[in-house]
């Protein structure tokens, strides 16, 4: 059984928040011996006009590539949403910003996984960068422009050594297409972080056994 309960933070020491929620079933708590919980934070704030925004365009570019109307898109997009998350129904008018940043996330990811083509980058949409960069190098997609891509080491692997037998887990890389990789190599990494608002993503042993990058350990 899944319970949603609505609470209230009533303390923080400076490591461990401390929460306040109804539930008057003694019943369940016998039978079912809560442990954990998971909590999710509301800081109380409504979506904002530029969240709006991005996830009625990325309706937008998902309804161009698929065929059907924005109106459907936008149901099926929030039922998937719902039903991955575990959380309530809400409304695009007045859903807090919490949900809206996690549900526009969703819809960037959807678009990525299944290369839907934005009318603008998705690094602009994305909510959180560092998950957008590091979903990028899994499924492929230039961080910058969307198009099919090479996995870019931002750490040098360094001369004479051999990028498919040493092990890539801690070193720093991105996705970027050719001629984004091109445009690197010319301006530098630091330039090119810098203008384009990036930074490289440390691989771990999941993406390094994806992207079939070599070897996970030097053991």
């Amino acid at each position: 059984m899944n319970d949603t309960l609505i609470g209230k933070v009533i303390g923080w020491d400076g490591k461990e928040i401390i929460l306040k929620a109804p539930f008057e079933s003694s019943y369940l708590m016998e039978q079912q011996g809560y442990k954990e919980a998971e909590i999710r934070l509301i800081d109380g704030r409504s979506i904002s006009g530029d969240q709006r925004k991005k996830a009625y365009a990325l309706f937008r570019d998902i309804s161009l590539f698929t065929g059907y109307d924005s109106d459907h898109i936008k149901g099926v997009m929030k039922d998937d949403f719902i039903a991955k998350k575990g959380w309530p129904e809400f409304s695009l008018s007045d859903v807090d910003m919490n949900t809206a940043r996690e549900f526009i996330d969703h819809m960037v990811e959807f678009c990525l996984e299944w290369g839907v083509p934005c009318m603008d980058s998705l690094l602009d949409k994305a909510q959180d960068v560092s998950r957008y960069l590091y979903l990028c190098l899994y499924h492929k997609k230039c961080c910058i422009c969307g198009k099919e891509a090479e996995v870019h080491h931002v750490d040098a692997v360094g001369m004479g050594r051999n990028r498919h037998t040493i092990c890539h887990v801690g070193m720093k890389a991105m996705a970027l297409c050719r001629a984004h990789h091109d445009e690197v190599q010319v301006t530098g990494q630091h330039t090119f972080d810098k203008l384009h608002h990036v930074y490289g993503i440390k691989l771990n042993e999941l993406l390094v056994k994806h992207l079939n990058l070599g070897v996970l350990n030097t053991e």
